[in-house]
């Protein structure tokens, strides 16, 4: 996965793959850099602790890879 950052206009023709992606939503920039919205969640798997970050945002559950390269997008954007 290659994250990609850009400032587009609309209205957007996106044509994204059914098999690859489910949605496509927006979701406000100022949600993404409040702390407040951010989780590190931990969860048992086959014996072992693992972490991952989450932002849910109204009905959808933002996690793991994606949410992940959000929380490096915020960092890069606040340090």
């Amino acid at each position: 996965m290659t994250p990609v950052v850009g400032l587009l206009t609309p209205p957007l023709d996106l044509r994204p793959d059914d098999f690859e992606v489910a949605e496509v939503f927006e979701v406000p920039l100022t949600f993404l850099l409040d702390p407040a919205n951010h989780q590190s969640n931990c969860v048992r798997y086959e014996g072992r602790e693992r972490r991952y970050y989450a932002m849910p945002y109204r009905q959808y559950y933002i996690w793991g890879a994606t949410a992940g390269m959000l929380m490096n997008f915020y960092g890069f954007l606040t340090t």
